[in-house]
């Protein structure tokens, strides 16, 4: 069966947002738990779930994750557009998408309101047919439940999961769909160890790659 829909995540995947995602959970974590001991690769192991998981891992405290959850996202929209960028070849390569008749959206496990301001920011919203943000679901990624309503909104038959973390993948997998991870992922050796089905170093090679496999089918 032919691929017809292309689902993206959003950060770390289209947005380099790495470097703003570290920072970001630095300063909340310090702020509530002076001294806690945070090495970069700490941090990284931090990075996919959605917050309230992260810091729920923190503490057993309700109301506290979600004073953390408020701050984190006060700091992240204060530093944004200091430290974001898109990865080359984005735009060009969701523009062949578009032109060519597929089916896009992206999934991410951040709150729309949260992932608005980037995909505004970029430009990215006239790319994409849907947006499933966490408020969409019960279950985030590595659950299927977001790929899934993507996939319903677009009556989408065969479709592919791009992302940069583990999560994703698991996702794509979850749900019966074909993966695609990153090269550039900071978890790059993790994704590759789930064994996707499609593997890039840049995202120019994403579309001639999903061309050729639909015309072996």
């Amino acid at each position: 069966m032919k691929i017809d829909t292309i689902l993206f995540d959003l950060d770390g995947t289209l947005v380099d947002s790495n470097e703003l995602i570290l920072e970001t959970l630095r300063k909340t974590i310090l702020h509530y738990f002076p001294g806690a001991p945070l090495s970069r690769m700490a941090l990284l192991e931090m990075m996919g779930p959605p917050l309230s998981e992260t810091f729920g891992k923190l503490t057993d405290d309700p109301a506290l994750v979600r004073r953390m959850i408020s701050s984190y996202r006060k700091t992240y929209t204060e530093m944004e557009f200091e430290y974001i960028s898109l990865y080359p070849s984005v735009c060009e390569t969701l523009q062949d998408f578009r032109e060519n008749g597929y089916k896009t959206a992206l999934v991410t496990t951040k709150f729309r309101e949260s992932a608005l301001p980037a995909v505004t920011h970029f430009g990215l919203e006239r790319f994409f047919d849907s947006l499933i943000a966490l408020d969409d679901v019960k279950k985030p990624k590595p659950d299927a439940e977001p790929l899934l309503l993507a996939m319903e909104k677009l009556n989408s038959r065969h479709a592919v999961m791009v992302g940069d973390t583990p999560s994703d993948i698991l996702a794509g997998k979850n749900a019966g769909i074909l993966t695609c991870g990153v090269g550039w992922s900071l978890k790059a050796g993790e994704i590759r160890a789930l064994d996707p089905d499609f593997w890039i170093r840049d995202f120019s090679e994403l579309f001639p790659m999903i061309e050729k496999r639909n015309e072996e089918e």
